[in-house]
């Protein structure tokens, strides 16, 4: 039996049309005008040269090593493998079986001379691919530093214009995305509630018939791109095999900022990851006892939360009791160990419970506030820094501008203010976002929690109701137990 063996990778078959079927008709043809009959095919369709793990590569393998091949056609060297040790390993393999490797493009010798051709060719190709990598990946960036996509992730809310590689606004998508963020707003869905209301509206994804994936929403809000900043070159992908690649994160001052079009505002953004963070909080999960102060419990030792759990204690001759608790999360859960033991030992939840209600109704009946309780932190104020970055943007703008001119009045050559440019838009996008973040927050220093009325306080009476009450005071309750007794205070959040 004799061997064809061809292969192409999608990208180069799209690029430069070296087709499966024109290797196999020359490689045929090669074969057939030496006399060389009963042909078998070894097809790799879609297969990078760079790896060996190839399934009609093995086949062949296995085959030669079955001493069933006589002769072997190839189109070129770099059909083989483009990795050059790749090559001599197989070239080896094929001159030890006693096999006749022919190539369409120059026949292999199996002379110290030929070797040596052979090993200059491989190691031509393996730079040619390098270089060829080298160049996509720069031209990548220098496409991505002027401010356009180098690559459709297809986003929902958008489509993509090839002309001008930049995304533009579905607007049907778009009122969904808008809606998405009401729902986790206003009315504190979480990622799959919001998906089955969707379903349940009639609303379908882009696969026809099919509704939006809770993927597809937790990426709507979470993606930074839907307040118009979006972040190139975030990871390094390296391709480890054929189906296998390694991916490492990148320094964030290495990311490639792109501006796209926003679909909600920077504050409504914020306000959606402050509610998740909330929905976290306030999750039930696997709890099926009712706490109060789940969400907002502290430890006063270490600062971390405080989760909730029942136990059962035995009893001699009735069924066992349960007792419910709360517990610094650093001895609770592997993940928040701490180096050293936490020592804030469990608090009775039940009695807890009812004490810091106590505190709300008695405050309520004699129209005292909170204050006793309460620790107060000092104010941030974030007006220096944002008068720096201030004047950093304008700064950044009329040195922009006068590039802008030199270029125009051929002070300054076409390639040089090209960089100049897209320095300054990069520092521009980063000084942007942090003022818009610092002037939010500042803005939120001036508004207060809704008050709480004594009324309400006094009116509630379900689980709920007094739980709604606490959650929206705005407080957390940080505590500790430390023997027999229970220390606490309130903190404004």
């Amino acid at each position: 039996m004799n061997a064809v063996y061809v292969r192409v990778s999608s990208e180069e078959q799209a690029k430069s049309g070296y087709s499966l079927g024109d290797q196999l008709q020359v490689c045929r043809t090669r074969l057939l005008s030496m006399r060389i009959t009963d042909i078998k095919e070894y097809i790799d369709d879609g297969y990078s040269g760079e790896y060996l793990d190839r399934p009609a590569l093995d086949e062949l393998r296995n085959d030669l090593r079955a001493k069933l091949i006589q002769n072997i056609c190839i189109y070129d060297p770099d059909r083989l493998s483009r990795n050059l040790t790749n090559q001599l390993l197989i070239a080896d393999e094929i001159e030890k079986s006693g096999v006749a490797l022919y190539f369409v493009t120059g026949d292999y010798d199996a002379s110290p001379e030929g070797r040596l051709f052979f090993s200059i060719r491989g190691a031509i190709s393996a730079f040619e691919k390098a270089k060829i990598r080298e160049r996509t990946q720069r031209g990548r960036k220098a496409k991505a530093n002027s401010g356009k996509i180098v690559h459709n992730g297809r986003p929902y809310g958008y489509n993509f214009d090839k002309e001008t590689s930049m995304y533009i606004i579905n607007e049907d998508e778009a009122k969904v995305v808008r809606m998405i963020y009401d729902m986790c707003i206003n009315q504190g869905m979480g990622a799959r509630t919001i998906t089955l209301e969707l379903a349940h509206m009639g609303i379908q994804g882009r696969k026809a018939g099919k509704p939006l994936s809770i993927n597809c929403v937790e990426q709507v809000l979470t993606r930074d791109m839907y307040y118009g900043q979006h972040y190139l070159f975030r990871q390094a992908v390296t391709k480890t095999g054929q189906n296998t690649r390694e991916i490492k994160n990148v320094p964030r001052e290495d990311w490639i900022p792109i501006a796209v079009p926003p679909i909600v505002d920077y504050e409504t953004y914020q306000q959606a990851q402050k509610q998740r963070q909330k929905n976290k909080r306030y999750a039930k999960r696997n709890t099926t006892h009712d706490y109060l102060l789940q969400g907002i419990l502290y430890c006063s030792l270490c600062g971390r939360s405080m989760t909730a759990y029942g136990r059962p204690g035995a009893r001699k001759k009735t069924d066992p009791k349960m007792y419910y608790y709360y517990s610094c999360i650093t001895k609770e859960s592997a993940i928040y160990m701490l180096d050293q033991p936490c020592q804030c030992s469990r608090i009775p939840a039940t009695i807890f419970d009812e004490f810091v209600w106590t505190i709300y109704v008695n405050s309520a009946k004699s129209s005292n506030n909170l204050d006793r309780y309460i620790k107060k932190d000092a104010v941030k104020d974030y007006s220096d820094e944002i008068g720096k970055l201030s004047k950093l943007e304008a700064a950044l703008y009329n040195k922009r501008t006068e590039i802008t001119t030199w270029f125009r009045e051929d002070l300054i050559a076409a390639d040089t203010a090209k960089k100049e440019l897209q320095s300054i838009n990069r520092e521009l996008t980063s000084v942007t976002a942090a003022l818009t973040a610092l002037r939010h927050s500042q803005s939120k220093l001036t508004i207060t929690d809704p008050t709480i009325l004594p009324a309400e306080i006094l009116a509630a009476k379900t689980f709920a109701d007094k739980q709604n009450i606490l959650r929206r005071s705005g407080i957390k309750v940080y505590a500790v137990r430390l023997e027999d007794s229970v220390e606490f205070e309130f903190k404004i959040r």
